[in-house]
């Protein structure tokens, strides 16, 4: 089976307090099979793993300074799974021509039988910072999949450090949909979405996605600030940026999950 896919989509944000404010624009990113990620991108002359070329995918760009792979081994060996996990996808925004900024990388743990075991959000600010959430999946059966976990990271200036983010992916064949919505004090405050459907990878569909997408990374980086100085205009405050955590990777488990 081929589980090398382009998700080719659109992203939206939307604020619904204290103010109102809405923000979408057009993207693709790539879904990768980590267990093989240096075999796959051998096969593409325009596709690379740590090496410069028109895309790329670079260790240092996800997990915690070490390669991808040893990265989700780590993960592999410390979270608490109903199931084995036998294989791990990676989604993520690649390089282009050198150049990426990934808001959240998204790692799926799968079992033998393709169903869904575990899910690592990697989330990144633009100070630098990143921290990894870590929740299985109790219910795999279930077409869509829900989970919850306490807010660890500042990301933006209109928001603190503190809330409740709730997840909801649902991956199939021909889709891969993604929501994160964020609670403070039991007020919603924010809502994205990235909803996308699959082509297989290849060159051929790269370069066509690229010409769609040919800014894609400063369209993500442009669109987070313009977004921010809208919302200075409409006269939302800013918030200063506290301390990031010690701790890089917070694992979920029965005891620390939030249902």
């Amino acid at each position: 089976m081929n589980y090398n896919k382009i998700l080719v989509g659109e992203v939206i944000h939307k604020r619904v307090f204290p103010i109102q404010h809405k923000l979408n624009y057009n993207v693709f990113a790539v879904m990768i099979d980590c267990d093989n990620l240096n075999e796959t991108l051998k096969k593409s002359k325009i596709f690379s793993y740590n090496k410069f070329n028109l895309f790329s995918i670079f260790d240092r760009d996800h997990g915690d300074d070490a390669s991808i792979g040893t990265f989700l081994e780590k993960i592999r060996d410390n979270i608490i799974t109903k199931n084995p996990i036998k294989r791990f996808s990676m989604i993520a925004y690649p390089r282009i021509l050198g150049y990426v900024f990934n808001p959240i990388t998204v790692y799926i743990g799968f079992n033998k039988n393709d169903l869904i075991e575990v899910m690592v959000y990697e989330v990144n600010n633009t100070f630098g910072q990143r921290v990894i959430y870590v929740i299985p999946v109790n219910d795999n059966l279930k077409k869509t999949i829900y989970q919850k976990c306490e807010k660890k990271l500042f990301i933006s200036p209109f928001n603190g450090d503190n809330g409740i983010y709730s997840f909801h992916i649902t991956d199939s064949d021909e889709i891969f949909n993604m929501g994160i919505n964020l609670q403070v004090d039991n007020k919603p405050i924010l809502k994205a979405s990235f909803t996308s459907k699959k082509v297989n990878l290849s060159d051929k569909e790269l370069i066509r996605s690229l010409k769609n997408n040919a800014f894609l990374t400063f369209k993500v980086i442009l669109a987070i600030h313009l977004e921010a100085i809208k919302l200075l205009f409409k006269g939302l405050r800013l918030k200063k940026k506290p301390v990031a955590p010690k701790s890089q990777i917070f694992y979920f488990n029965e005891t620390n999950i939030i249902k």
